[in-house]
């Protein structure tokens, strides 16, 4: 069964909110603003390591990953959703 729910845009369009079937965390949240300070959390870690990821954020039931400006959702969705 896909972890992913839905997938959620943001008014931010640079973006994207994948909300989870199964909570990842207990009430934690974790931010990454980098893949430096990503390289030690697996599934930020896989994230950033898709290209042109930003940042990432969550907790619980759902994902914001934030992407630069020059490549399209359509291109990224797909790639950000294999290590979800």
């Amino acid at each position: 069964m896909p972890k992913i729910a839905d997938i959620e845009y943001t008014p931010n369009p640079n973006a994207v909110k994948f909300v989870l079937r199964e909570p990842i965390t207990n009430g934690t949240s974790r931010s990454y603003q980098n893949a430096d300070s990503a390289a030690a959390d697996p599934l930020a870690d896989a994230l950033f390591k898709v290209g042109n990821v930003t940042s990432v954020f969550y907790m619980d039931r759902f994902i914001t990953v934030n992407k630069d400006e020059y490549v399209s959702w359509e291109d990224l969705l797909k790639r950000l959703a294999e290590p979800i």
